[in-house]
């Protein structure tokens, strides 16, 4: 039992480690856009930090995988560099008892990103919409810039000379929400009050005049005078085009994914990408017993690399595993492998190499890959 005890412990203490390091990753690939996104919805940089947050269900469903098989290999390839498995197997023991706690890590690993697939992500994409949404509530009216087209709504455009304060001056305002009755209106100056408890606002235009295109005709009135309000239901709707998030599928849910093969095959679009997707919700979760199986067998190779080589192993499996994951997909998008097929060959072929190396290791043959490795990362280290 301690040698089990030991492995788990270690296992976990380094699979937090990668946890925040893939985590890191992910968020820096994905920084650009994101910062992009919070310009273009006016979301402010502490908000921008929640949505970050709420994001992470959709980064950990893969990064707790690849965790488990960093832990798995770091742990085993220190072990293996110390002559502890070595000392396990003249003892009489079998390297293989290592592969219960193998199995229970990658067990838990698997339990996490299954629950992260079926509620996590939904929830967070759910949580994420209405965080942005009250967010967007706050920023009610558009930041006003001069010279530059602001939409207040989606048919209502403002154009400001200067601003001085909370005065407006050189007015030009297009209002098209009425298609029977479109206003261009120009004014000398004008302000904007907004009331953000009953979501409405206004603007109050003075000295100008409105050009008004009818079915009856057009026509030119000077006023002194001009006020527009914006109802609630056009407020909410420019709200909810800010607060948007334009879900991608592997963040959709099962009912949303299904629905939306439904609405394909009735449209009679092809569901093969969606199909695989929805095998992927449960490929991916299984994926932890693939890696941690092919993480045992690398570990249990006969190497002197130590941890360093555990991390080089976790990197280049990790890589392979996504090269699988394309390629399943791409297979499947071609019509060679049905879409269960393509979702679930990284698993499948990860479980083959992994009954294949474990044969190499059993009969104590050398894999020429795994010695070129361990080469050049002790070159590495000597320099």
């Amino acid at each position: 039992m301690i040698i089990e005890r030991t492995v788990i412990t270690e296992t976990f203490q380094y699979g937090l480690l990668g946890i925040g390091a893939f985590s890191f990753a992910f968020i820096g690939g994905k920084l650009f856009k994101f910062s992009e996104m919070l310009v273009e919805k006016g979301i402010p940089f502490l908000s921008g930090m929640v949505v970050l947050l709420l994001m992470m269900p959709s980064f950990l469903v893969y990064v707790i995988p690849m965790s488990a098989l960093l832990g798995i290999l770091v742990t085993l390839s220190r072990m293996n560099a110390d002559k502890e498995l070595l000392a396990l197997k003249t003892s009489g023991m079998s390297p293989l008892r290592l592969l219960k706690p193998v199995l229970l890590v990658s067990a838990f690993a698997s339990s996490l990103t299954l629950f992260l697939t079926l509620y996590g992500v939904p929830w967070a994409v759910r949580t994420t919409q209405d965080f942005l949404f009250e967010t967007a509530k706050k920023g009610l009216v558009p930041k006003i810039k001069e010279k530059a087209f602001i939409p207040l709504t989606p048919k209502v455009m403002l154009y400001v000379q200067k601003i001085e304060e909370n005065d407006l001056k050189g007015i030009l305002l297009f209002d098209q929400r009425d298609p029977e009755k479109v206003a261009v209106l120009l004014a000398e100056r004008g302000r904007i009050f907004a009331d953000k408890t009953n979501l409405t606002f206004s603007i109050e235009l003075k000295k100008g005049e409105a050009h008004l295109r009818e079915k009856k005709g057009y026509s030119v009135l000077q006023f002194e005078r001009y006020a527009l309000s914006f109802s609630p239901s056009e407020i909410i709707e420019e709200v909810r085009k800010k607060s948007k998030i334009k879900l991608l599928e592997k963040e959709m849910s099962f009912k949303e994914l299904r629905e939306k093969i439904r609405e394909r095959l009735k449209e009679g679009k092809d569901i093969t990408p969606q199909l695989v997707e929805l095998h992927l919700k449960w490929a991916i979760p299984f994926s932890p017993f693939a890696l941690g199986l092919l993480g045992l067998c690398l570990g249990l190779y006969r190497t002197r690399g130590g941890k360093a080589l555990g991390f080089v192993l976790s990197t280049l499996t990790v890589v392979l595993y996504y090269g699988l994951y394309c390629l399943g997909k791409a297979l499947s998008a071609a019509l060679i492998l049905p879409p269960w097929g393509g979702a679930w060959l990284p698993n499948l072929s990860l479980f083959v190499l992994s009954f294949w190396l474990l044969g190499k290791i059993e009969r104590e043959r050398p894999v020429v890959l795994l010695d070129l490795l361990e080469k050049g990362v002790e070159a590495l280290k000597g320099r």
